[in-house]
């Protein structure tokens, strides 16, 4: 069993957005995103790293709209991603990806992400893996809400464990 907790990565009247640490680990699992492409020497995978910091920036201020994300788990979760579209005259998404669970437009919870390099997350086993991860979060959040939890107010003391 993984123990996860929730920590607050930015919290304004629009959006309450969280990352999760699991086992106890040094950083939250944006920390690490960011870590691992705030300097990224590819200049493809640093513009899609810039947008989806930027459109952070807009949940941040706007809220955790449904329109900001795309689903990415299966028809009964909310894991979804951040899309990115890139310019040209074809476009297509981005290359890098970053995970999370929409719980609603105020509560957003932010996990892991890394570089799509196949058709679908469930082929490369990097992003499959924090999707799955996600998804048990998203399995043991809902049973809790299901036993009467609020999780706007719940998530600030919430640790949880999964498979």
């Amino acid at each position: 069993m993984r123990q996860v907790e929730f920590v607050p990565f930015r919290l304004t009247d629009a959006a309450e957005i969280f990352s999760i640490k699991i086992d106890g680990e040094e950083h939250t699992e944006l920390q690490e995103f960011i870590i691992t492409f705030r300097n990224v020497k590819n200049n493809h995978l640093l513009n899609d790293y810039e947008q989806i910091i930027k459109s952070l920036a807009g949940i941040v201020e706007n809220g955790v709209k449904e329109s900001f994300f795309r689903p990415e788990g299966k028809i009964n979760d909310r894991v979804c991603a951040i899309p990115l579209l890139t310019s040209g005259i074809q476009k297509q998404n981005g290359t890098l990806r970053l995970y999370c669970i929409r719980i609603s437009d105020k509560l957003l919870i932010i996990g892991g992400g890394g570089i799509k390099t196949t058709r679908t997350y469930n082929e490369d086993q990097t992003l499959s893996g924090h999707v799955k991860t996600l998804q048990m979060i998203d399995k043991e959040l809902s049973d809790l809400e299901n036993e009467g939890k609020d999780l706007h107010t719940e998530i600030y003391n919430l640790k949880i464990h999964i498979d």
